[in-house]
């Protein structure tokens, strides 16, 4: 397992009038290669929980080891965690600060110890991972460039260093429906050419059903569900949380109020359309 969180607990502003819990006894674990969301209403401890894995909030309480890294010692070797965590924070954009795409793309595996040579070699890689023209951008200013290409410099400017792990805080938020398609295909496609271990927090349940093979959910601190997408949205009453459900839940619900059946592990659309058609025939489709 790559990550490893046993009793974890957080509180804000301890021992003042303005102290809050913002987690409470956390335990779950997460393997190499899983795509991991992770959701919960707004202050249930998502980001105070996923800015644990690499050290910017330092542990209170309980356990965490990411990629072998005891985060309870003594003395923790931070460089080397954050090295292997890449995190992507809300409107990524914001983290570009170089005179030029190329530079800050290359930040990264400067300060992590490559050679000149070497980090203008990864971050081109990276860039062209990421679906951007590098002839095209790598002498322009972050500011000159569109939005789509800005958030996608953002991601070359983490994928450049080669971390094992990805941790994205809803990294469609301010996208518009085609361009929140594309950022979740290129990461879905990322992570299955590399392997890597993909860890999203969003409030878009249709991008968790559609991506996620595992969900976690939390609310009021604690963590209520650890699961399968289906199972979650199927098997539990997420509304109480403030969560809704996926359109194509919803569709599949209200057939089976109708009397048509079509079972509870249907979470995306490509899904739903071959089980009516099994059900209806192709032709009444």
């Amino acid at each position: 397992m790559q990550i490893e969180v046993k009793n974890l607990s957080y509180t804000y502003s301890k021992k003042t009038p303005y102290e809050k819990q913002a987690l409470r006894d956390i335990s779950f674990t997460v393997n190499e290669g899983e795509f991991l969301g992770i959701v919960g209403a707004t202050g249930s401890g998502k980001s105070t929980l996923i800015q644990h894995f690499n050290g910017l909030i330092k542990l209170q309480s309980g356990q965490l080891n990411v990629l072998d890294i005891d985060l309870a010692a003594k003395k923790v070797d931070y460089k080397a965690l954050r090295r292997g965590i890449g995190m992507l924070f809300q409107y990524p954009e914001y983290q570009l600060f170089a005179d030029t795409v190329l530079a800050d793309v290359m930040f990264g595996p400067l300060n992590f110890g490559m050679s000149k040579e070497e980090a203008h070699s990864s971050a081109k890689e990276a860039l062209i991972l990421a679906g951007l023209d590098f002839d095209a951008v790598k002498d322009r200013s972050p500011l000159e460039i569109s939005g789509g290409q800005k958030r996608r410099a953002a991601i070359a400017g983490v994928l450049s260093y080669n971390p094992k792990i990805l941790i994205l805080d809803e990294p469609t938020a301010g996208l518009d429906p085609s361009g929140k398609r594309e950022m979740l295909n290129l990461i879905s496609s990322l992570r299955k050419t590399s392997g890597k271990t993909v860890i999203m927090v969003s409030h878009n349940m249709d991008e968790i059903a559609r991506y996620c093979e595992r969900v976690i959910v939390l609310g009021e601190s604690e963590l209520l569900y650890d699961t399968t997408p289906a199972e979650l949205f199927y098997n539990y009453d997420i509304a109480t949380l403030g969560l809704d459900v996926p359109h194509v839940v919803k569709i599949v619900k209200k057939l089976r109020d109708k009397g048509i059946d079509l079972g509870t592990d249907i979470v995306t659309e490509e899904k739903l359309l071959e089980r009516l058609t099994a059900f209806f025939g192709k032709e009444r489709i």
